[in-house]
C-alpha cells in the first residue's frame, strides 16, 4: 500500500510544478517558462505510463511559446529567485524519488530514469540562471530553447512508441521499449541500454486483426467524440484580438470596464460569455444637414443635397443650410458598449444642439466668412466635452463646415448682397493700399532727409575737430622750439610759393671756406651738363679686333695677367664740383 502512495505523491508534485510554471508564464508574463512546463507535463505523464494527458498540453504550451501569443518578460535579467526555486525543486524531486525507491523494489528502471532526468534538468537550469549576471548572453532565451529541443526529442520518441503500440498486440507490448527508455539512451552506456528489452528470437505467428489499431480506436470512439465536443465548446472561450482592434469581455450579460489589448484572451464559454471586438482605429463619419450628397459642384440657386436642413441663425433674422461632417472613432470600446450602442444617433443629437446654440447669436455673413473657423473649433471642443461627460467612449477626430449657403429661394438676392459687400471690401482695400503706400514713401523720404542732415553735421564737426587738433599741435610745437618751428614754416611757405622753380640753398657757415659762384647755365639747364662718364686711358691700349703681329703680342701680354699701366688723368678741373675741388686741394 505504500508504493502507490509514494509514487502518486511524486506525480502530484510534478503535475503541480508544471501547472504553477504555466500560470506564472501567463501572469508575470514570462513566455520563457512555458518550455519548462511543457517538459515537466510530458515527463510526469510518461512516469505514469500515460503519455497523452501530458503530451497534448505540452504541445500547446510549446505552440504558445513559438507563436509569441504570451508576451516575453519585460526585464532582460533573470531574477535570482529563479535559480533558488530551481535548486529547491530539484532537491525535493530527488528526495521524493529516493523515498519511492526505498519503499518499493518494484519500481521499473524506466520510471527511475525519468525521475533522474527530472532531477538532472533542475540543477543545470539553476546554474544557467546564476550565470546570467556574469554574461551578456540572454540566458532566459537560451534556457527556453534548450528545453524546446529536449521536448522535441522526447515527443518524437514518445510518438514513435505510441504508433508502435497501435500496430502491436497488447500481449506483445512487453517486447517494446517502455515509456521513458528514450532512443538516445542507447548511446549513453550499458546502464541506460539495460532499459531496453532484449530482442526476441522466436516470434509466434500474429493475426492481422490483432496487429491493426482498429480495435483500440473503435473502443475509443465515444470518448473521442465527447472529448472533441468538449474541446470545441471550450474553444469558444479562446479569442484572438488583432492589432488594430480592442476587445471587451462580456460575462453573463455584463460588460467589463477594462479594454482588452491585441493578443489571445479567455472568456466564459458560449453562451455564458463572449469578447466583442471593436475596430478602435477605424474612422467613422456622420454628416449633419442633408441625407445624400450629389457629389458635384452646384450653384446656390439649386439644392445641394437631398432633404437639406435649414437653420435659423443671427437671432432669427437669417436662414442658412449648413453641412457639418463629423469624423470620429471608438477610442474606448468598454465605455461605448456600456453607454450607447448607437454612436450615430448620439453624435447627431449632441452636435445638432451645439450647432443651433452657437449659430443662434451669429449673423449669416460672419458664419460664412470670418467666424467659420472659430465656429468649427468650438463645435469640436464642446462636442467632445459632452461625449466625455456621458462616458460614451467616442473620440471626435475632426469637425468640418463643408458647405454653408442660404436657402435656394433667396439665393439670388443673397448673391447680390454678397457682391455689394465684396465691392465695398474691394474699394476699402484699394484705399488702404494707397494710404499705406503713401505713408511708407513719406516716412522713407523724411527718414532719408534726417539721415543726410545728420551725416552733414557729423562730417562738419569731425572736420572742425581735425583743424582744431592740428592747430593745437602746431602751437605746442612752437612753444617747445620757436626758432625751429619758424624756420620750418618759412621753408614750407618758400617751397609752396616757389614750387615750380629750381632752388639752391647755402649754409652761411661755409660762406668763406669755398667758392660760392655757380654756373647757372648748368644749374638752370641740365641738358648742358656732360653726364657721360670719363673713359679711362692706358699707356698700352688694349687692341680691340686688330690682327697685326704687334697687336697680337700686346694681347698675349695682357692675357698673361700682367695687367695694364694706367695713364695720368689730364681731365680739366670742374670748379662747380665741390668734391673734386676738395680732393685736388688735398693733393
Amino acid at each position: 500500500m505504500n508504493l502507490p502512495r509514494s509514487i502518486s505523491i511524486l506525480s502530484i508534485f510534478l503535475w503541480l510544478e508544471a501547472i504553477v510554471l504555466a500560470v506564472a508564464a501567463v501572469s508575470l508574463p514570462d513566455s520563457s517558462l512555458l518550455p519548462a512546463s511543457a517538459v515537466l507535463l510530458l515527463l510526469v505523464s510518461l512516469h505514469s505510463s500515460r503519455p497523452i494527458p501530458g503530451l497534448i498540453p505540452g504541445i500547446a504550451a510549446i505552440g504558445f511559446f513559438l507563436s509569441g501569443a504570451i508576451a516575453p518578460s519585460l526585464t532582460a535579467e533573470v531574477p535570482v529567485s529563479y535559480a533558488v526555486v530551481s535548486l529547491i525543486l530539484g532537491i525535493v524531486c530527488a528526495f521524493l524519488g529516493i523515498l519511492s525507491n526505498l519503499k518499493s523494489d518494484d519500481v521499473s528502471p524506466a520510471r527511475k530514469s525519468i525521475v533522474q532526468l527530472v532531477v538532472f534538468l533542475h540543477f543545470p537550469l539553476a546554474g544557467l540562471f546564476m550565470a546570467d549576471p556574469f554574461t551578456d548572453l540572454s540566458i532566459r532565451q537560451i534556457s527556453a530553447w534548450i528545453l524546446v529541443g529536449i521536448f522535441a526529442l522526447i515527443t518524437a520518441d514518445t510518438l514513435s512508441k505510441i504508433v508502435s503500440r497501435l500496430y502491436t498486440p497488447k500481449r506483445h507490448w512487453h517486447t517494446l521499449p517502455p515509456y521513458g527508455a528514450f532512443f538516445f539512451y542507447r548511446y549513453l552506456g550499458p546502464k541506460f541500454r539495460a532499459l531496453f528489452p532484449p530482442t526476441a528470437v522466436n516470434q509466434e505467428s500474429l493475426k492481422l486483426a490483432e496487429m491493426w489499431m482498429w480495435p483500440s480506436v473503435r473502443r475509443s470512439i465515444p470518448a473521442l467524440a465527447i472529448t472533441g465536443l468538449l474541446l470545441t465548446w471550450l474553444g469558444t472561450a479562446v479569442h484572438e484580438i488583432d492589432s488594430p482592434q480592442l476587445g471587451v469581455r462580456q460575462t453573463l450579460g455584463s460588460w467589463e470596464k477594462r479594454d482588452l489589448t491585441p493578443g489571445l484572451h479567455l472568456s466564459a464559454p458560449f453562451p455564458f460569455g463572449e469578447i466583442r471586438k471593436v475596430e478602435s482605429k477605424r474612422i467613422h463619419q456622420i454628416v449633419l444637414g442633408f441625407k445624400a450628397d450629389p457629389g458635384q459642384p452646384i450653384l446656390w440657386e439649386r439644392a445641394h443635397y437631398e432633404d437639406e436642413e435649414i437653420s435659423l441663425v443671427g437671432g432669427g433674422d437669417d436662414y442658412l443650410s449648413i453641412s457639418v461632417p463629423i469624423l470620429y472613432r471608438l477610442a474606448r470600446p468598454s465605455d461605448y458598449l456600456r453607454a450607447s450602442a448607437d454612436a450615430e444617433s448620439l453624435l447627431h443629437s449632441l452636435a445638432a444642439r451645439i450647432i443651433q446654440r452657437l449659430t443662434a447669436s451669429l449673423p449669416a455673413s460672419e458664419i460664412m466668412t470670418s467666424a467659420r473657423e472659430p465656429l468649427r473649433a468650438e463645435i469640436k471642443t464642446l462636442l467632445q466635452q459632452d461625449l466625455d461627460t456621458l462616458k460614451s467612449g467616442l473620440l471626435v477626430e475632426a469637425v468640418h463646415l463643408r458647405d454653408i449657403h442660404p436657402p435656394v429661394d433667396v439665393a439670388p438676392f443673397f448673391q447680390e448682397v454678397v457682391s455689394a459687400i465684396e465691392d465695398k471690401e474691394t474699394d476699402i482695400h484699394i484705399g488702404e493700399d494707397y494710404r499705406n503706400d503713401n505713408l511708407l514713401r513719406s516716412a522713407g523720404n523724411s527718414k532719408a532727409v534726417v539721415i543726410n542732415a545728420e551725416s552733414s553735421r557729423d562730417n562738419r564737426l569731425l572736420a572742425a575737430q581735425g583743424d582744431t587738433g592740428r592747430f593745437l599741435i602746431r602751437a605746442r610745437a612752437r612753444q617747445l622750439n620757436a626758432n625751429l618751428y619758424d624756420l620750418r614754416e618759412g621753408f614750407t611757405v618758400f617751397d609752396a610759393t616757389l614750387g615750380g622753380a629750381k632752388k639752391a640753398i647755402f649754409d652761411d657757415r661755409i660762406k668763406d671756406t669755398m667758392p660760392m659762384h655757380l654756373d647757372l647755365r648748368k644749374v638752370l639747364n641740365p641738358d648742358l651738363v656732360n653726364s657721360a662718364p670719363p673713359v679711362p686711358q692706358s699707356l698700352i691700349p688694349r687692341p680691340s679686333r686688330s690682327r697685326e703681329p704687334f697687336d697680337l703680342e700686346i694681347e698675349g701680354f695682357l692675357r698673361a695677367d700682367r695687367g695694364e699701366i694706367p695713364a695720368p688723368d689730364f681731365t680739366p678741373v670742374d670748379p662747380d664740383n665741390i668734391l673734386k675741388t676738395e680732393n685736388s686741394d688735398s693733393k
